[in-house]
C-alpha cells in the first residue's frame, strides 16, 4: 500500500492485467508498453494511522504466581496487597491503554519521528517514436513501516520506536510489445534498505518471580538486608518482577539491495486481458550500530554476584558445558554499545489478474496474489561481541527450550513465525464521460501470522480493504488520480496464549513483556493517495 498509487488503491490493489501507468514498475512491468512519447507522475500518499491496545487484567496463570508470594508473606491476605508491598507487585502496563503516537520512518542516518504518515514520489517514462518498447524509471517504497509511542506509553514495551523500510531509488525498466496481444516487461530495482528498533525491555518471567521470593529473603538474609553466611552470593536485592531493565537500541542499514520484477500480459480478445507479475525476494544484509543500557540498580544486582569468588567457579562449570555465563566486563561493557549486523528477507510476490470491459463503460478487475512471508519469519541480528543478558538468555534457551529460540551470546534469531498468505482483490471503473471516471475496490487481506502461534507484536491481521476513487482527463490528455482506502483490523490475544507477548510457559525465555495478560489490539487507517500524470 504504500507505493502510493491512486489508481491500484482505487481498483483494490486488482490492476496485474490493468497496469497503473509509470507505477507498472512495480505491479506488471508489461504495462508499461500502453505508455507512449514522453511522459512522467508525481505522486502524493498521506495516512491516517491508529494503533491502540488494550492491556488488560491477568489470568489465572499470573495471578496465581501473586497470590502464591502473598499468601507466603502475607497469609490470610486473600489476594489483596497490601501497602507496603505495593512497589513490588505494581504493574504500570495492568488494566491501561497504549496508542502510537505518530509515524518513524528509517532513513540514512537515523529514525525519524515525522509530524505525519505520507510523502511524495515520482517518475518517467519514454517511448521512441515507432519503437515497441517504452523504458522507465521510478522512485517508491515497497516497505515504509513504523511508528513511535511515548516514552510513558505502557505498550512501549512492544518497542517505543521502530520502523523498516525499502525505498527503491532507481528501477530501469522496460516494456515490450511483442504483438498486439501480449506484451512483456522488466524492471530492475535498485533499493535502500533501512531498520531501527527502540526496545525498553521487561519479562516478569517465573525467574524473576522466584528470584524476589520471599523465602530467600527468610533464609538466606539477615534483617537488614545483607547475605547471611557467604557475601558471594546475594540472594536479598528486593527486584520486582515487573522492572524495566534495559533499553534495546538498533539502527542498521544498507545503501543498495537488489531486486528485479517481470511480468507480462495476454489480450486474446480488446475486451479482455489476462495478467502475471512477479516480484523477486529482496535480501538484506544491514551493517549499523547498537546500545543495550542496563538499568543502574539491575545491574548492580548482576554485579554484587558477579564480583563474589563463587562468580568464577560458575563460570568455569558452564563454560566447559559451552554454557558461557558472563563475567563483570561482559555487565559493564553491554551499556556502550558497538556495530551490529541485520540480516533479514523481503518476500518474493506473485499475481495473477484478469481485466474485463463488461461494456464501454464499465470494467471489472480481479486478482489473486500469494506472498511469501513465511521467509520474513526469521531477523537474524549479530553482536560485534557477547552481551551479558544474551549470554544468560542463551543458557535458559537451550537448558529450558532445546536452543529453539536461537538465542546465542552474540546474537538472537528474532522469530515472527509467519505464513505464506494467498489472498484476492477486486475493483470496478466505471467510464462517466471521456474526461470523468469513478472506481471502487475491495481487497481481502487475511494475516501472516498464524492462528497457532499468534504474536502480539503484530497488531495488524486480517483485514478489509475498502476503496473509492476518481480518474479525470484534462484536454492535455493529462490525467490527475485521486483515491481513498480505509481498512481496520482487530485482534485479541488471551492471557499466555502468544509467546511473544503474554506467553506464561517458564520453559520458553521468548519476549513476553505482558505474560499472562489479556491483551486486544486495533489498527485502523485512512489512507489517501493523488497521481499526477503528463506528456513532456
Amino acid at each position: 500500500m504504500t507505493v502510493g498509487n491512486a489508481k491500484a488503491l482505487g481498483l483494490g490493489h486488482a490492476v496485474t492485467a490493468d497496469p497503473p501507468g509509470i507505477d507498472s514498475i512495480h505491479f506488471n512491468p508489461a504495462g508499461l508498453t500502453r505508455l507512449k512519447g514522453r511522459q512522467m507522475h508525481i505522486k502524493g500518499v498521506y495516512g491516517l494511522f491508529e494503533t491502540n491496545y488494550d492491556l488488560g487484567g491477568y489470568g489465572e496463570y499470573q495471578q496465581g504466581l501473586i497470590d502464591e508470594l502473598l499468601e507466603y508473606q502475607y497469609p490470610g491476605s486473600n489476594g489483596v496487597i497490601p501497602p507496603e508491598a505495593e512497589a513490588y507487585f505494581y504493574d504500570e502496563a495492568l488494566n491501561s491503554k497504549s496508542s502510537v503516537e505518530g509515524p518513524t520512518v528509517m532513513l540514512p542516518g537515523g529514525m525519524i519521528d515525522i509530524p505525519f504518515a505520507g510523502g511524495v514520489m515520482g517518475g518517467a517514462s519514454y517511448s521512441p517514436p515507432g519503437s515497441n518498447m517504452t523504458f522507465a524509471t521510478n522512485v517508491y517504497a515497497p516497505m515504509m513501516s513504523g511508528y513511535n509511542r511515548a516514552e510513558d506509553d505502557p505498550g512501549r514495551f512492544f518497542q517505543e520506536r521502530g520502523a523498516f523500510t525499502l525505498l527503491t531509488y532507481f528501477s530501469p525498466s522496460v516494456g515490450i510489445e511483442i504483438s498486439d496481444e501480449l506484451q512483456v516487461g522488466f524492471a530492475l530495482n535498485f533499493s535502500y534498505a533501512g531498520m531501527g528498533l527502540e526496545l525498553p525491555a521487561r519479562e516478569p518471567h517465573l525467574l524473576l518471580w522466584q528470584y524476589g521470593h520471599p523465602w530467600f529473603q527468610d533464609n538466606f538474609c539477615n534483617d537488614d538486608g545483607t547475605p547471611t553466611g557467604t557475601p558471594d552470593l546475594n540472594l536479598c536485592h528486593i527486584v520486582s518482577p515487573y522492572i524495566s531493565y534495559g533499553d534495546l537500541r538498533i539502527e542498521a542499514d544498507q545503501a543498495l539491495v537488489m531486486s528485479y520484477n517481470f511480468g507480462l500480459l495476454w489480450s486474446p480478445e480488446p475486451w479482455i486481458t489476462f495478467g502475471l507479475s512477479y516480484n523477486s525476494a529482496v535480501k538484506n544484509d544491514l551493517d549499523g550500530d547498537w546500545e543495550f543500557p542496563i538499568d543502574p540498580f539491575f545491574n548492580q544486582v548482576l554485579l554484587d554476584n558477579m564480583n563474589g569468588s563463587l562468580w568464577p567457579s560458575f563460570q568455569a562449570l558452564t563454560g566447559a558445558l559451552g554454557l558461557p555465563l558472563p563475567g563483570v566486563a561482559e555487565t559493564e561493557a553491554q551499556g556502550k554499545g558497538g556495530k551490529v549486523n541485520v540480516q533479514y528477507e523481503l518476500p518474493q510476490h506473485a499475481s495473477a489478474g484478469i481485466s474485463i470491459q463488461i461494456t464501454p463503460k464499465w470494467k471489472y478487475n480481479f486478482d489473486v496474489k500469494w506472498t511469501e512471508w513465511s521467509v520474513f519469519s526469521d531477523i537474524q541480528i549479530n553482536f560485534d561481541r557477547d552481551i551479558a543478558f544474551l549470554m544468560l538468555g542463551s543458557i535458559a534457551d537451550k537448558l529450558l527450550y532445546r536452543g529453539q529460540n536461537g538465542i546465542e551470546p552474540n546474537g538472537v534469531r528474532y522469530q515472527l513465525n509467519l505464513q505464506d498468505v494467498t489472498y484476492w482483490g477486486m475493483g470496478t471503473e466505471y467510464q462517466y464521460n471521456d474526461k470523468l471516471a469513478f472506481r471502487l475496490g475491495y481487497e481481502n487481506r487475511p494475516s501472516a501470522v498464524p492462528s497457532e502461534t499468534p504474536n502480539a507484536f503484530i497488531p495488524i491481521n486480517d483485514g478489509i480493504l475498502y476503496s473509492v476513487g476518481i480518474a479525470y482527463e484534462f484536454e492535455s490528455e493529462n490525467t490527475l488520480d485521486f483515491s481513498i482506502g480505509y481498512m481496520n483490523s482487530k485482534s485479541h490475544y488471551p492471557p499466555c496464549s502468544a509467546d511473544l507477548g503474554n506467553g506464561c510457559n517458564p520453559n520458553n525465555v521468548a519476549y513476553g513483556p505482558y505474560q499472562g495478560q489479556d491483551l486486544r489490539s486495533e489498527v485502523s487507517f485512512l489512507l489517501f493517495e493523488v497521481l499526477y500524470s503528463r506528456y513532456f
